[in-house]
């Protein structure tokens, strides 16, 4: 029995470093780093100025750097 829990146990580890590395891609690597918020915010007046409105900035868990969404966090 306790082989069972193991494997389950192995098995959540496996879709959690999954699931760690989708987001990863998604929220750092597929996107532009800014090395300060200050940066980020001048990238993002500058899209408002160009008419690309609702942007928001975040600092990354995985990177330390900044990025820009359009999905920001309530």
């Amino acid at each position: 029995m306790s082989d069972l829990f193991a494997r389950e146990d192995e098995r959540r580890d496996a879709l959690d470093a999954e699931r760690d590395e989708v987001w990863r891609y998604k929220s750092c690597e597929r996107k532009n780093r800014y090395d300060t918020r200050t940066e980020a915010e001048a990238v993002m007046a500058d899209c408002e100025n160009r008419g690309r409105r609702g942007l928001a900035c975040y600092k990354c868990e995985y990177c330390g750097g900044w990025h820009l969404t359009s999905h920001p966090w309530k």
